[in-house]
């Protein structure tokens, strides 16, 4: 990149020692690298559950139980001249009814 500014912008090109606009380049490259790293890498919270309440004496805190949606749970499809159809897997209601008894469920998918 800086070989080609030098040919193209400067009258004689072995005179020319500068090479400030190569640097200027290669700092403006190392800070989008870096914020690009940094907007990909980090979560986009700093906590993705909520704090639990205060239990009273004596009581154990339920466990958490993460179950995804799609594939397990519910079944998306795309039908023609309909649109996208979601089903559900038959008893899914109440199989989550007799979970949330003993557990905090947590449900996530993974599409838009």
């Amino acid at each position: 990149m800086y070989h080609m500014y030098i040919v193209t912008y400067k009258e004689d090109p072995e005179q020319e020692k500068t090479v400030e606009p190569f640097f200027e380049a290669a700092k403006f490259t190392r800070y989008l690298y870096k914020d690009l790293t940094i907007l990909l890498t980090r979560p986009p919270v700093e906590k993705l559950l909520l704090d639990r309440p205060p239990m009273p004496q004596g009581y154990q805190p339920m466990k958490v139980l993460v179950m995804s949606l799609n594939g397990t749970l519910i079944h998306s499809e795309y039908k023609l001249g309909v649109g996208f159809e979601i089903l559900k897997r038959p008893g899914l209601s109440m199989f989550l009814q007799r979970l949330a008894r003993s557990y905090e469920l947590v449900l996530f998918g993974d599409q838009d």
